[in-house]
């Protein structure tokens, strides 16, 4: 059932192109049961500073009121003369040294570790690719700029995710295959989440009520927006679920239009090769 205030929609699923599971919405006089959300859920299984320390056994000199200075040199006996004749002295010399042993100096001027390389990316967890998925519409192209509210309130942007690769999902709570799709998207983003990657899950509704219960109840680790239709249109995209692989500069690097659990493969591969280019 569509959320938005006033308007009453009956969802038609089906095949869509390629044999992808897809729904649409279509005008109807019979209102959605209540709870519609909670009844398809239930009982599906988700796919400090730099100084360097003096060193030890320095001894200062002082300087003697008459201005002759006294070295450090401790331990040597006086030197004696016999007649006008200087005699040689033999006495023992000290020799002051630093510690020793190597001490390894920080690598940055104030003494801290210089910070690790990229995490390292973990082993796939999609061992099949069809190289047929994810050419859709939209490859090559900017994700289109968006601006919406989350479920809390607060504001999404496109820009506010610059420098992370997006997986950029379109779905809605009267979608049954969004809600099949969204959990194989979560475990599959979770895995490269320390790498950087992001779940944006984009909803046509426009009440927080069905997308937080739905979010809960599956835990998905997602930045859910609120009333994205008309950003769906901008995609010119009649069917949901669709997803888009975004790089970190914004560019959509795979297109995925409609529930294609075959594709995850493809998704991942995309995630993989978006995360490597950014390492460059």
């Amino acid at each position: 059932m569509n959320q938005r205030t006033g308007s009453i929609v009956h969802v038609v699923c089906g095949l869509a192109v390629a044999g992808a599971v897809a729904c649409k919405r279509e005008p109807t006089s019979t209102p959605a049961t209540s709870g519609e959300v909670a009844a398809v859920t239930a009982g599906e299984t988700p796919a400090g500073s730099g100084e360097a320390p003096a060193s030890a056994g320095e001894t200062p000199v002082d300087a003697s009121a008459g201005g002759d200075s006294q070295g450090a040199t401790t331990g040597a006996e006086p030197a004696t003369t016999t007649g006008a004749e200087p005699v040689a002295t033999t006495g023992p010399t000290t020799t002051t040294t630093g510690t020793t042993g190597t001490v390894d100096a920080p690598p940055t001027g104030d003494g801290k570790a210089a910070p690790s390389g990229p995490e390292p990316l973990p082993a796939p967890l999609h061992a099949k690719v069809d190289e047929k998925c994810g050419k859709d519409p939209g490859v090559g192209t900017p994700a289109v700029p968006f601006t919406l509210k989350t479920p809390e309130g607060k504001e999404l942007s496109m820009a506010s995710l610059r420098g992370k690769v997006v997986l950029l999902n379109f779905w809605g709570t009267w979608c049954k295959p969004c809600l099949k799709e969204l959990p194989e998207f979560d475990r599959l983003v979770r895995h490269y989440r320390k790498n950087g990657v992001v779940l944006v899950a984009v909803a046509t509704d426009t009440e927080p009520e069905g997308v937080l219960e739905f979010g809960k109840s599956r835990k998905i680790a997602a930045k859910f927006a609120l009333g994205g239709e008309d950003l769906a249109k901008k995609y010119d995209s009649p069917n949901f679920p669709f997803s888009f692989v975004v790089d970190d500069k914004g560019t959509i690097r795979g297109s995925y239009r409609g529930y294609k659990p075959e594709c995850l493969g493809k998704i991942e591969q995309d995630l993989r090769a978006s995360l490597e280019a950014r390492k460059r």
